[in-house]
């Protein structure tokens, strides 16, 4: 019985590295690319967008790489956290910058929310669709 678990938890942990090594073979590209061709662009987002694109034409998410995004949602906050702190010091900004910087994080949070609840009603969409019986296709 505990072999049974070690051997699971070896397999759980070969997945989770293999996430891990998928997300920091993205970022690592997209370093490469932009520090290469000199890209107006940073590379880890470069990196994002051909770690996007890979999995749109893979057409879905490998295991490994989905248990690394769910530990990397759960720590999100923390991520947040120094962009937090790095507000307090902006406190010496003039009142047209303060104005401008908040139009920034309206827009850009509208604009995340926007985008997150059109990815997740495809999302279940397809989802719905795929556990639907054959012959039957729920739309909504």
């Amino acid at each position: 019985m505990i072999a049974l678990k070690t051997v699971i938890a070896l397999k759980k942990a070969a997945l989770w590295i293999s996430g891990a090594v998928l997300l920091l073979a993205f970022d690592l590209l997209g370093r490469t690319l932009v520090g290469s061709l000199s890209l107006p662009v940073p590379g880890p987002v470069l990196g994002m967008l051909l770690l996007l694109l890979a999995l749109m034409l893979y057409g879905r998410v490998p295991r490994g790489l989905a248990l690394v995004g769910e530990q990397i949602l759960r720590l999100l906050v923390l991520i947040f956290l120094p962009a937090t702190v790095g507000i307090y010091f902006l406190r010496d900004l003039a009142g047209g910058d303060w104005l401008a910087l908040i139009a920034a994080m309206i827009i850009g949070t509208l604009i995340s929310l926007t985008l997150t609840a059109l990815l997740l009603a495809r999302l279940i969409r397809r989802s719905s669709g795929a556990q639907a019986p054959s012959g039957e296709h729920h739309e909504s």
